[in-house]
Order: C-alpha cells, then sequence, then structure tokens
C-alpha cells in the first residue's frame, strides 16, 4: 500500500520561510501584494476566479512593479499565462472549469502591518481565505513562454523567493488521476521549472518538485512552499515551465497547473530604467505601457521582436504604436539600443 504525504511548508520549509521573511524587513524588498494590484481584479462568485479570465481585452494583471502576462480566447473558454483567483475551496470537484481557479492551502498568504509574510510558530505562511493569488496554466503549445512575467518600472531587480502551491486540479489528478491522466505511480514525478533572464538575455534555472512518488511513497506539494530565487541573479524577467513524467504523443497528461504567491524582489542598484533605454551613443528608447507606443531618439529605425527573435515589425517613425500586438514579452531594437517590454 502506497502512502501519501501532502507536504506543506511548516513541514518542508520552515527555516525557508523564516529566513524570506526576515530578509523581507528589509526596506528595498517588494513584496507582491494584490491587494494593491493597477488591474481591476473583481473575482466571480461561483469559482473564485478574476472575472477577466476570458476577456480577450484584458492582457496583463499589474501589481506594484510586476506584470504577470495573461491571454486568453473566449469564445473557446481558454486561457493560459497567469490569471488570479481569491477561490478557498480546495475540495475535489468533477467540473474542473471551477476546479482549475482553487489552490490545496485555500486561499492566499497574509501580511503583517510592515509588508512582511505573516507565519506561525511553526514558520509557516499564515493562509487567509480573503486574499487572492496567481494561479498559473502552463500550454507549451500556445506561445513561446506562455507563463511570463517582466517587470514594469523599467529596471532590473534581484529575485529573493516567492511561494508555490498546486492547484486543486492538478493535485488530486496526481493522487487520483482523471479521463486524460493517470494516477502516478513509483517513478513518477511532477516539477516546475523557474527561468530567469538577465539584461543580457542569458538565462540561469531551478527546479522545483511539486509532486513525487519515490519508493511506493507519493509526496505532494499541498501548502505554500516557500522556493529561494536568489540563485537567478539579477533579471528582467521570469518565466515558468512544467514538466510531467506522465506524458503522450500529445504532450504531459497532468494538467499543467501551480499557483503563486508573495513573490519578493530586490531593487538592482546598478539597473537602468529599461523603460529608457540608452546606448549611450544617443540613441534612447521609451516605452509608455498606458499607450501601447514606443518613442525613439536618435535613430531612424527601429525593429520590434517576440521572445522567439522572430521580427514582428519595423518602423521608420519616432514614435510608434504596438497596439495591435498580441498579448506576449517583445525586444525592441534601435542602433545599439534595446528595450525589453510587456504588451
Amino acid at each position: 500500500m502506497r502512502k501519501i504525504y501532502t507536504i506543506g511548508l511548516a513541514i518542508c520549509c520552515g527555516t525557508a520561510a523564516i529566513n524570506a521573511t526576515e530578509t523581507d524587513n528589509s526596506s528595498n524588498v517588494i513584496t507582491l501584494d494584490l491587494t494593491k494590484a493597477a488591474t481591476d481584479l473583481r473575482f466571480n462568485e461561483e469559482n473564485g476566479a478574476w472575472e477577466g479570465t476570458y476577456d480577450d481585452e484584458e492582457v496583463t494583471i499589474d501589481s506594484q512593479c510586476f506584470t504577470f502576462i495573461h491571454s486568453s480566447i473566449s469564445d473557446y473558454a481558454t486561457w493560459w499565462g497567469f490569471t488570479a483567483s481569491n477561490s478557498a475551496d480546495n475540495k475535489r470537484q468533477e467540473n474542473t472549469l471551477t476546479f482549475q481557479f482553487s489552490n490545496m492551502a485555500a486561499g492566499g498568504i497574509a501580511l503583517n502591518d510592515d509588508g512582511t509574510v505573516r507565519t506561525d510558530e511553526y514558520g509557516a505562511p499564515e493562509v487567509d481565505p480573503a486574499v487572492p493569488y496567481l494561479v498559473a496554466y502552463y500550454s507549451a503549445f500556445m506561445s513561446e513562454r506562455p507563463v511570463d512575467m517582466v517587470f514594469n518600472t523599467g529596471k532590473s531587480y534581484d529575485p529573493v523567493g516567492m511561494y508555490v502551491n498546486l492547484n486543486s486540479y492538478s493535485y488530486y489528478t496526481v493522487e487520483y488521476g482523471d479521463s486524460y491522466a493517470r494516477a502516478f505511480t513509483n517513478g513518477d514525478k511532477f516539477t516546475l521549472t523557474v527561468h530567469g533572464v538577465a539584461p543580457d538575455e542569458t538565462e540561469k534555472t531551478l527546479e522545483v518538485v511539486l509532486a513525487s512518488y519515490t519508493n511506493g511513497d507519493l509526496t505532494i506539494n499541498r501548502g505554500w512552499k516557500y522556493v529561494d530565487l536568489s540563485a537567478l541573479g539579477t533579471v528582467n524577467e521570469l518565466y515558468f515551465t512544467m514538466k510531467s513524467t506522465d506524458s503522450g504523443a500529445y504532450g504531459d497528461n497532468t494538467p499543467a497547473y501551480f499557483c503563486l504567491d508573495k513573490l519578493m524582489v530586490k531593487e538592482n542598484e546598478s539597473s537602468a530604467m529599461a523603460s529608457v533605454a540608452s546606448d549611450g551613443k544617443g540613441v534612447s528608447l521609451t516605452y509608455d505601457k498606458a499607450s501601447s507606443r514606443v518613442s525613439v531618439t536618435g535613430a531612424d529605425f527601429a525593429a520590434v521582436y517576440d521572445v522567439a527573435g522572430k521580427t514582428v515589425m519595423t518602423s521608420e517613425d519616432r514614435n510608434f504604436s504596438i497596439s495591435h500586438l498580441s498579448a506576449g514579452v517583445y525586444m525592441v531594437k534601435a542602433g545599439n539600443s534595446s528595450l525589453k517590454i510587456a504588451r
């Protein structure tokens, strides 16, 4: 008979949680708090999902310095990237369209009055069912980087840490299986990989195990698990990929969801404003997110590239719009100056 371990933060990551909270006391650490979101986060009363989840006009979730990319095809009730939820219902359900917006911790992470993560006597973060959190869905068919986050301040940051959790749909599929995926058996593993993209476009990665079946024991991440991100170094962007050992001809069968809360970063002291990028030779680029317009100074030609490096548009104008481009992250280049932006 297999043993099932549902791992929460107090068991596997208690020390890390305490250290993260101590680090968070530093005045230059920014902790994601969706109650401060610039995006209007109204939630569906039935399933807790952000009401913009299937609205094709909504393309990002902005809070503090963070911009989380969201995409959808409303005609097919399909979304990918990040959405938000305030669901505290972690029960097993038959309706997966409702199921996908909940997490196993039954809520988001509470903060102290000073903005630090509130922890219990064991060092685990305290969960508040009224606190919203992020739900991410990874679909490699939809985009080069379907689960993506960039900074909207135009600066580079040093990641400190974040909390992750399985959503209920993935959790119960790993344990019991469903019509598309089998329950995990010996040797199975479900992982999240965090990709940190540096200002020079090089990458560092780290892997987080969300569920594993080893020697007859199934271990599943149920609570909010702290992940130390400091090894990623200075970044302009974070994106996330997922992998399951239960896969077939059309990719992984395990539902590729995870939940994220209280991402913490420190502003890199040497970072320049990325929204005003300059090559030091008189060429500069400025992006105004509100109007989706790019301004060029000192050059007569600019090109815009997607994350795969494909040219998606060029312009000889000193001021041009990218509003017609799909939601996502782009690189604008003029002369020797380049600027990463989120549409």
